[in-house]
């Protein structure tokens, strides 16, 4: 067996496509981005959704809280949620049930620089 790595049928050898054709036999940028996402879209992230914050001392943690307790949160009814993936601040949303389950609309995307834009537009 030689070394030769000499695709069958072609003529060319070390498998490499003539000078020529270079531009056809590389992805372009675009396809090659979408293959690279292609790989990661398998990768889980989590996601969540905060309604609201609080502080409270560990006192109150401790003495306050039990079944049929309210926790007042910083939020206001009615206000957005906001959206992390993977820690990351990533959208806002509001809150909806669906089928008796809560769930969450967005109605803006975060830009990674923080600038805010509406839901849809991408």
């Amino acid at each position: 067996m030689s070394n030769d790595l000499r695709s069958e049928g072609n003529g060319h050898t070390n498998g490499a496509a003539p000078a020529g054709n270079l531009a056809e036999a590389e992805p372009s940028e675009q396809q090659s981005q979408h293959i690279e996402l292609g790989l990661l879209r398998v990768v889980p992230m989590t996601v969540t959704v905060e309604i609201g914050r609080t502080s409270m001392t560990l006192g109150e943690i401790l003495d306050d809280l039990k079944v049929g307790s309210t926790i007042r949160l910083d939020r206001h009814s009615g206000e957005p949620a906001e959206v992390y993936v993977n820690g990351a601040f990533f959208a806002r949303a509001e809150v909806v049930v669906m089928n008796d389950r809560i769930g969450a609309k967005i109605i803006q995307m975060i830009e990674p620089a923080g600038t805010v834009r509406p839901a849809g537009l991408r």
